[in-house]
């Protein structure tokens, strides 16, 4: 009988220590489990990889013109306001000549109206002498000389002529014709009228009615003193100033998406129009290039010096094997993934793969991983095994 006791109580024991050992190891595999599945995977599949740039840019029309005046005087009158549309050839504002000015006109008319008296002269010389010279009373080369001069003066009264009809052009003036050389006044210059050169909204109006305007030099220049600025308003643009380092990947063509600070949330589709090939430095002093961005569609919201947002596309593969960026890690100069494995005990094993393209958010595996490969979304910073504790 106690033989039978023991031998049931070994059995007892037996029995309870493997359901012991059973749900220790069942205890083990869960929170294995447990761990594996409290960190954040990823099923790797096909999909698109793309490298982006995300620049900030302004509306600009694609033409502006300053208006100056060449001349320096007083501003006797602006007649345009900021914001107005202006048609090629109005009116925009009148200038006073100062002395400098007046006698310049007054000085190059009056070497018209001498040229023109010489050449009056040197003409009538030439007509008589081809009479004489028809009845024989002189001889052929004073008749060749007297027609040399003749010429040479018109070339004299011609060469003059273009340049004060230039100037007059300039200042808005009526052209001298041929028969006012010499009636003209040569002080006729009463003021100089500024026309618009393009049409489109007045941008800026930099000088008021009574200042002065400074031409830099007395008189007539080239240069010319800034009055106002008319932008052509029929072809806005993005303009976006691209660093040194990524404006050799782009090219006119390339795909944009424009977001408007006024219009969040609603993109709009845009193509490089121009790229620059004469850089310029920005506030930062570090060299940039614009680059202009043509948008597809016009939105009513859109105005001269908005703030846009700017993403260009440089490079996409439309369709291949992915995983996110931050799921792979370089390691003794190779890249390496956390792979689930089918251990308890170790969830998650090292695998070797080549990358290639690497995109903003994903990149290309080209080997090492098959599609519904499970792997860990973010690779460890040291390498070492990945647990479900942060």
């Amino acid at each position: 009988m106690n033989r039978k006791k023991i031998v049931w109580g070994i059995a007892v024991v037996t029995g309870l220590a493997g359901a012991g050992i059973w749900g220790w190891s069942r205890w083990q595999e869960n929170e294995m489990s447990r761990a594996a599945s409290g960190v954040d995977t990823h099923t790797v599949g096909e999909g698109i990889v793309e490298v982006a740039l995300k620049e900030t840019g302004v509306v600009q029309p694609r033409q502006t013109v300053a208006v100056k005046s060449k001349v320096s005087g007083k501003i006797r009158s602006v007649l345009v306001a900021e914001g107005e549309q202006v048609r090629a050839g109005q009116l925009v504002a009148v200038v006073e000549p100062d002395a400098s000015a007046m006698l310049t006109l007054s000085q190059k008319r009056l070497d018209l109206r001498r040229l023109k008296v010489d050449l009056d002269q040197k003409d009538r010389d030439w007509k008589r002498q081809k009479r004489l010279l028809a009845e024989g009373l002189v001889s052929s080369q004073i008749a060749e000389e007297s027609e040399r001069d003749a010429k040479t003066a018109q070339n004299y009264f011609i060469q003059a002529k273009t340049a004060l009809n230039l100037l007059e052009r300039e200042a808005n003036q009526p052209a001298t014709s041929d028969g006012e050389g010499v009636d003209s006044d040569p002080a006729a210059l009463t003021d100089y009228r500024i026309l618009a050169p393009i049409e489109g909204i007045v941008a800026t109006v930099k000088v008021k009615p009574g200042e002065l305007a400074m031409s830099g030099t007395t008189g007539f220049s080239q240069e010319g003193a800034l009055l106002l600025e008319i932008a052509d308003q029929r072809e806005l643009e993005v303009i976006v100033n691209i660093n040194e380092i990524d404006v050799p990947k782009l090219h006119p063509g390339m795909t944009a998406k424009i977001t408007l600070a006024a219009r969040p949330g609603q993109p709009i589709g845009g193509t490089v129009a121009r790229v620059a090939v004469a850089p310029i430095t920005d506030t930062n002093k570090l060299v940039v290039y614009p680059v202009a961005i043509h948008l597809s569609v016009r939105p009513p919201e859109l105005r001269q010096g908005m703030t846009a947002t700017v993403d260009l596309t440089l490079e996409t593969i439309p369709k291949t094997l992915r995983i996110p960026i931050l799921a792979y890690g370089e390691k003794d100069a190779k890249s390496w993934v956390k792979i689930r494995s089918a251990r308890p005990q170790k969830p998650f094993d090292d695998r070797e793969v080549t990358i290639g393209l690497k995109g903003d958010k994903f990149v290309e595996v080209k080997s090492g991983l098959a599609s519904k490969d499970v792997i860990l979304s973010r690779y460890p910073k040291d390498g070492g095994e990945k647990s479900g504790k942060n």
